[in-house]
């Protein structure tokens, strides 16, 4: 069940939620969430996508737009015991698409250099690029 509560900043963009929602959402230190901004509307969600403990790497792609490619990159991932968290597809056109992935790579059995090097390896992946995250 949602329900609502209202809080107020205590400085600047810093947020505290009362304890029982904070534990009700999942917020502990160390815990990863993720922030979707809508500024035109001035709406803002979060959700909760890790744990405490994890180690975290953004990995952006340009794809062909078609089907398989997501199942191709997800399968070299899970090669190196790497942990999807999240991830996000959008088409750009008939041809091309994004796939925007949060990776838990606390457990790989490679380097992120040579991971990144072997997923771009296929023809389907037009450009990727990586970003560790806090």
């Amino acid at each position: 069940m949602t329900y609502y509560e209202i809080i107020k900043l205590k400085e600047d963009g810093k947020i505290e939620f009362p304890s029982d929602t904070g534990y009700d959402i999942g917020a502990s230190k160390g815990a990863y969430f993720l922030l979707e901004i809508s500024p035109e509307i001035k709406e803002a969600r979060m959700e909760r996508i890790a744990l405490p403990g994890k180690e975290l790497v953004e990995f952006e792609f340009i794809l062909k737009n078609k089907p398989g490619v997501l199942s191709d990159i997800s399968g070299r991932f899970a090669d190196h015991d790497v942990n999807i968290m999240f991830n996000e597809t959008e088409e750009v056109n008939s041809e091309q698409g994004i796939l925007i992935t949060v990776l838990d790579v606390s457990k790989m059995d490679t380097t992120l250099e040579k991971l990144k090097k072997e997923v771009s390896k296929s023809d389907d992946v037009l450009e990727v690029s990586v970003k560790e995250l806090e």
